[in-house]
């Protein structure tokens, strides 16, 4: 079968185009809405495990499912990646069946190493040895079924994906609940559940995707796999730096009840950065096998536009309906209130990320994963210093507005280094100034009383909804409206 029986090859210009975003915002969005039953799962068991577990104990939850994702992204080489670029362009499919045994090996070395090491990160950290150890298994778990998931994914397998990605999410997620709820209430026990579950789908995803065994003449597809997938270990570590550093900066100097109420007010607030990096996640496949220069231009700056503008509503909705959703998501102990601006930083930086996931699906289809290790490294490192200049001062929107900068600088550094690979037409500037006006709007959201204000904003998030699905629908006929040339995000 070759790549093509996969993904069909939209052609022909605006029709080209359009008939991209047609694949990208049809298919290939129900594999998103898989991703997003998991982030649906985490989000429901939050409000329970909060109330289950003290503000301590859910904390070290937090700060082993942060070193869990951590260790995650080591173990797993970007492998998954590799492999689907691998399918992608070679009509040989066995090939990828082989990077995952690759993934196998690597993920058990990587996981013996970790169980190594634990107690002395344990230590290090001031936590107990118990949940670190199973959140390095957990990580090993995870990586070895990622690269399973990615081959399930370049097939267009879409009921086996769905089996092993909603029992490592959705079961994994109930299993942690009966043990906490039945047997103890620990931070260990929630993560022996999501370990547990994590070895069910591994053998899922194995068995349903298929693993071929390694021979002596594969070492050049070892070779081009690990110079393609290594580099992105650094960059999507950079990223998780990046993303979640501020909770461990936030454990060290102002304890685990601080971490525990910032990351309740960064659950809610990240929901948009997580569908968009799942959306990437599912779109990288086909944009792998848009090998013309002129096309993949063309497709990766319509469908940007199309975040762009799924993003106004997606803002000004959450933004709205955010009092709500934080007293759902925690007891009156955890001040929602006070977490609204956290939470609405936190919802701006959705739009440098997707300017930034943009980029990064043009320079990974080129093939170039160091310029992303360079770039997104340096954007971990302001986001640290950030950090450690932000968070004595403002506090948690101190943390908070460390990440917005630092994907700001990401997006700004990719932009330059994507020029060079893949000159994509700018984005309409009506466009962005609707986009900065919903970011102003978002803000001001966050600062409007939340009593006696509960109707306008139900009536804000029901109008945001519809405009969304309008948008949404809308998405393939967008692409065929003219643009300026040249190459600005």
């Amino acid at each position: 079968m070759s790549t093509a029986d996969s993904f069909e090859r939209p052609g022909g210009d605006d029709d080209d185009v359009a008939g991209a975003l047609r694949a990208l915002f049809g298919r290939d969005v129900v594999y998103v809405v898989l991703w997003a039953v998991q982030l649906v799962a985490a989000a429901l068991v939050t409000p329970i495990v909060t109330r289950l577990l003290d503000v301590d104990a859910y904390g070290l939850v937090v700060t082993a499912n942060s070193v869990m994702q951590i260790l995650f992204l080591v173990f797993g080489l970007g492998l998954a990646q590799a492999l689907q670029r691998e399918y992608a362009r070679n009509d040989d499919h066995r090939a990828a069946e082989r990077l995952v045994a690759v993934g196998l090996v690597a993920a058990t070395v990587g996981t013996m190493c970790g169980l190594l090491l634990a107690p002395w990160a344990a230590a290090a950290l001031g936590i107990q040895a118990a949940p670190l150890q199973l959140a390095v298994v957990w990580a090993g778990l995870s990586a070895a079924t990622n690269t399973g998931l990615a081959l399930l994914r370049s097939q267009d397998r879409l009921v086996p994906f769905a089996f092993v990605s909603l029992f490592q999410s959705v079961v994994a997620e109930a299993i942690s609940l009966l043990l906490v709820a039945f047997v103890a209430d620990t931070a260990t026990m929630f993560i022996l559940g999501q370990a547990g579950a994590q070895v069910i789908a591994l053998v899922g995803a194995i068995w349903l995707g298929g693993v071929s065994r390694l021979r002596r003449d594969d070492r050049g597809l070892v070779r081009r796999a690990l110079r393609f997938g290594v580099p992105l270990v650094p960059a999507m570590l950079s990223v998780f730096v990046l993303d979640t550093s501020d909770r461990l900066l936030i454990t060290a100097l102002q304890g685990p009840g601080a971490v525990a109420r910032y990351q309740v007010a960064y659950n809610v607030g990240a929901l948009p950065m997580l569908l968009l990096g799942l959306l990437n996640t599912s779109w990288m496949p086909r944009i792998f096998t848009f090998t013309d220069h002129t096309r993949r231009a063309a497709v990766l700056a319509a469908s940007r536009d199309v975040l762009y503008r799924l993003l106004v509503p997606t803002l000004v909705g959450m933004a709205a309906g955010a009092p709500l959703v934080l007293r759902l998501w925690a007891p009156s102990s955890y001040d929602p209130d006070d977490l609204l601006l956290v939470n609405a930083v936190v919802l701006l930086c959705a739009v440098p990320f997707a300017a930034g996931l943009s980029w990064t699906r043009a320079l990974m289809a080129a093939g170039s994963t160091k310029s992303l290790a360079l770039a997104q490294g340096g954007a971990a490192v302001v986001n640290v210093l950030l950090n450690l200049l932000l968070l004595p001062w403002l506090g948690l929107v101190g943390a908070a507005l460390s990440t917005l900068v630092a994907f700001v600088v990401l997006t700004l550094v990719l932009g330059k280094g994507a020029r060079w690979t893949t000159p994509v037409p700018r984005t309409p500037r009506s466009l962005l100034l609707t986009l900065c006006l919903a970011c102003v709007a978002t803000v001001a959201l966050a600062l409007v009383p939340t009593s006696s204000w509960w109707v306008p904003r139900a009536l804000i998030v029901a109008t945001t909804l519809l405009a969304f699905g309008y948008l949404l629908l809308r998405a393939p006929a967008r692409a065929t409206e003219r643009r300026p040339a040249g190459g600005r995000a």
